[in-house]
């Protein structure tokens, strides 16, 4: 489950106003023009390249794209299996996981 703290809410105007609210106490600071300006002029022949990892990880991150966030099969095996009886709830297995959560 996905949440979006950026879409409206009950609270969003409130902290729309509060960040206006701090917004217009701040003080900004001019500074010279100059200072601002970048010198450097860009290459124009400037190349970028991916390493081999770096290529491997969008390949991968491509294939997880496709993938769905649900094993929907799994979820209905397991269903199934709570529902005739025949699913194992192995108590030692469970606890043990609570007890690395806590190290």
């Amino acid at each position: 489950m996905a949440i979006d703290f950026n879409t409206g809410g009950t609270n969003s105007a409130a902290r729309s106003n509060q960040a206006g609210a701090a917004g217009g106490k701040r003080e900004v600071s001019e500074r010279p023009a100059a200072d601002t300006q970048n010198t450097s002029a860009p290459v124009a022949d400037s190349q970028v390249s991916l390493s081999n990892q770096a290529q491997q990880l969008q390949a991968i991150e491509e294939r997880l794209r496709e993938l769905p966030e649900v094993d929907t099969a799994r979820v209905e095996k397991i269903k199934q299996a709570i529902a005739d009886g025949s699913y194992q709830i192995d108590s030692t297995r469970i606890a043990d996981k609570l007890i690395a959560l806590e190290q």
